[in-house]
């Protein structure tokens, strides 16, 4: 079972190979082809508005430079399975110049993927130029790796067949197939029977009610706007339908061919009326997470800028939630620092709202063994109590934040490397945070010594740090009404000035940004700093050349992650 589960991953990872989704729109895709192929009842859908220059973003992005071997541990795989990897990495190191990528995909200049699910089978879906340039890529990396495939054919449609799974009864294969110049990545599954959505997947049977047929597409755009290049969607009702109720849908079928297969009542437990009752509640409350972007050029400069929303109708854990967000600071470019995190949070509204969430997961009480089993775990004490005693002397907080902005070593030091250089930059938000910082005073003695009026003047602490840690470093220190500033280094002096202006706003949850080359350069001194060598999943990271921001927020949709990323160097 281990090995069908590894042969089904990796062919889910081929079926999403290469799809980048973040494109920009100018065009109506409801007279896109594709979208007439996709089920309006399928679970995912993922899909552009116009043709997109994928090598643009993927060379922008630096992934010509990773190989996916790096992230497989040495782990062994069949030939066929060894296929797939191999076929994706190709396709990222073909990035290094336009007609490459063309010559290997047998793509044109810019293409429009979609990407969607046969209730629990994954499709991708590609526009091709030239098929014989595609099959001839596809027949070298067979020789590369020793992969054996069955040839099939469906009409105009050609396909190959490469078994991913060792043993006799468990048997999945994956299709690519050329059909109408348009490749298709999927897979096939026989135990599922007359549920096997092969020709379905490959175009031959077309579904009752499309995608483009139906209102889903207009329903995203007015809610979300029309700004987007790409729109994607996981329907939680769907696959909890699927899941409780039977043959209500392609997954519930789906999920009955498989349990055919198996003695193992393992859909038992969930369809029980209480189970199918309860979580179908849930669903309705949380019915979709919602994927939006758009691609841009900008001086030869790559952005996808977009969000992601969970979707919600709980009103009183939307309202919760919204209660305790907190300050988050306006700032700078993130191209002119490091890394920046932030923490927005009305700690007075905490108590209360942690009080709300925890009651509004504890009722109704659920009959379902294992939604029991979670309110169980929730225990009986409301843990608003002890969080109103914690928060009791930090109830004015409203946020902190970390920005680092520059950082050098160095190495000439005759006793070793030194830091040379130290710009960073911590705020505390609070409606008078000169009260924080009294308390603070009676529980650290050190900080007695410590006198700052909530004028806004800079105070030199440098010496303070010096005799208290032997720490030789600038550092200073700006209070007033409503910040706390601690700072070492000219940028954040600057930054330190623009926050202290800024009023305690509610913005939201939490904020982050990193300049990857920048980061990965502070951690490579870091790494010679304290002798020791830099973390093997952090190498993996070292050809980026990406910017990133992402804000956790609250609004009446839902939970949202507004995200925004840039390359650091144009396109060659």
């Amino acid at each position: 079972m281990k090995k069908l589960i590894l042969a089904a991953a990796i062919a889910a990872t081929a079926a999403a190979g290469g799809y980048f989704y973040h494109l920009d729109p100018k065009t109506d895709s409801d007279i896109d082809p594709l979208l007439t192929l996709i089920p309006a009842e399928s679970a995912f859908v993922s899909f552009a508005t116009e043709d997109y220059d994928h090598y643009q973003y993927l060379h922008a992005f630096g992934y010509a430079q990773e190989s996916l071997y790096d992230y497989l541990d040495d782990r062994e795989l069949t030939a066929e399975q060894a296929f797939i990897i191999q076929y994706l990495d190709g396709y990222l190191q073909s990035a290094v110049d336009k007609q490459t990528l063309k010559t290997y995909l047998g793509t044109p200049d810019n293409i429009k993927p979609v990407m969607y699910t046969l209730g629990l089978v994954p499709v991708y879906k590609l526009q091709l130029e030239n098929s014989d340039a595609f099959w001839r890529t596809i027949s070298q990396v067979e020789q590369e790796t020793g992969a054996t495939y069955q040839a099939g054919q469906f009409g105009e449609v050609t396909y190959r067949r490469y078994r991913l799974t060792e043993e006799e009864d468990e048997d999945i294969g994956l299709i690519i197939a050329v059909g109408n110049q348009v490749a298709t990545f999927t897979l096939d599954l026989p135990m599922l029977g007359e549920e096997n959505p092969l020709k379905l997947a490959l175009g031959i049977e077309k579904p009752q009610l499309s995608f483009a047929q139906s209102d889903r597409f207009s329903e995203l755009k007015t809610k979300y706007g029309q700004q987007y290049s790409n729109y994607a969607y996981l329907d939680h009702q769907a696959i909890i339908q699927g899941l409780t109720q039977p043959a209500s849908n392609r997954i519930a079928r789906q999920l009955e061919a498989l349990q055919q297969q198996t003695s193992e009542p393992f859909l038992n437990e969930i369809r029980h009326p209480a189970c199918q009752a309860e979580l179908t509640a849930i669903a309705r409350n949380w019915p979709r997470t919602v994927g939006l972007a758009e691609y841009s050029m900008h001086n030869g400069q790559a952005a996808i800028k977009g969000k992601l929303v969970i979707e919600s109708h709980n009103q009183v854990i939307i309202n919760a939630l919204k209660a305790i967000r907190g300050f988050l600071p306006e700032v700078t470019d993130p191209t002119e620092r490091i890394f920046s995190i932030g923490l927005g949070l009305d700690v007075s509204k905490l108590a209360t709202s942690v009080g709300s969430i925890w009651n509004d997961l504890r009722q109704p009480s659920y009959s379902c063994d294992f939604l029991a089993d979670f309110q169980q775990s929730l225990g009986d004490e409301n843990p608003a109590t002890m969080l109103s005693l914690g928060a009791s002397m930090l109830g004015s907080v409203k946020g902190m934040h970390f920005a680092l902005n520059d950082l050098t070593l160095d190495t000439e030091h005759p006793f070793g490397p030194q830091w040379d250089k130290l710009d960073f930059l911590f705020t505390l938000s609070a409606n008078q945070p000169e009260n924080l910082l009294l308390s603070a005073q009676m529980f650290v003695p050190e900080l007695a010594q410590l006198t700052l009026e909530a004028n806004g003047e800079p105070i030199d602490l440098s010496t303070l740090v010096s005799a208290e840690t032997g720490i030789q470093t600038p550092l200073f220190a700006r209070l007033n009404d409503k910040h706390l500033a601690l700072y070492s280094g000219a940028q954040s002096a600057t930054s330190a000035e623009a926050i202290l202006k800024q009023p305690l706003t509610a913005k939201g949850l939490f904020q982050f940004d990193v300049n990857m080359p920048r980061f990965m350069e502070a951690m490579r001194l870091a790494a010679e700093f304290s002798g020791e060598e830099l973390p093997e999943e952090l190498m993996h990271e070292s050809t980026s050349n990406v910017i990133t921001q992402f804000v956790i927020d609250i609004n009446d949709s839902g939970i949202t992650v507004d995200y925004h990323q840039h390359s650091t160097t144009p396109v060659q």
